[in-house]
């Protein structure tokens, strides 16, 4: 059993490895878009809320390329986490500004996120 823990150890240091990103102090809305998952299947998955740049790739079951998450990977996905969407917003809809309740739900999303993932920089929209 120990032996497989090491094994196991020793394949996590190799994804983690091939999943770094550099941090960056800023990063715009074309420095992300790379980094969506589907260059991939191992390499860094990148999303933004709240102004700060995310590496999520512990969650690729979540945020890569085919899972349920995956439109919030390589943008700004504030907007759509404060509003629980899952699917792109109209051009009206993006005019109006969030309510006091979807700035609480994004709030509640950065603290999952700053506990679960490595923070990479600014965003800079």
């Amino acid at each position: 059993q120990e032996e497989w823990a090491v094994k196991e150890r020793e394949i996590f240091a190799a994804r983690e490895r091939r999943a770094r990103v550099a941090p960056r102090e800023a990063w715009t809305a074309e420095d992300l878009a790379p980094y969506d998952g589907t260059a991939s299947d191992d390499g860094p998955l990148l999303l933004a809320a709240g102004g700060t740049v995310f590496n999520v790739w512990r969650g690729r079951h979540f945020y890569g390329p085919g899972c349920e998450y995956h439109v919030f990977a390589g943008r700004d996905a504030s907007r759509l986490l404060a509003k629980n969407r899952l699917e792109e917003e109209t051009e009206e809809e993006r005019a109006v500004p969030m309510n006091v309740a979807e700035r609480a739900v994004l709030e509640g999303w950065l603290y999952i996120f700053r506990d679960k993932y490595e923070a990479v920089g600014k965003f800079e929209g």
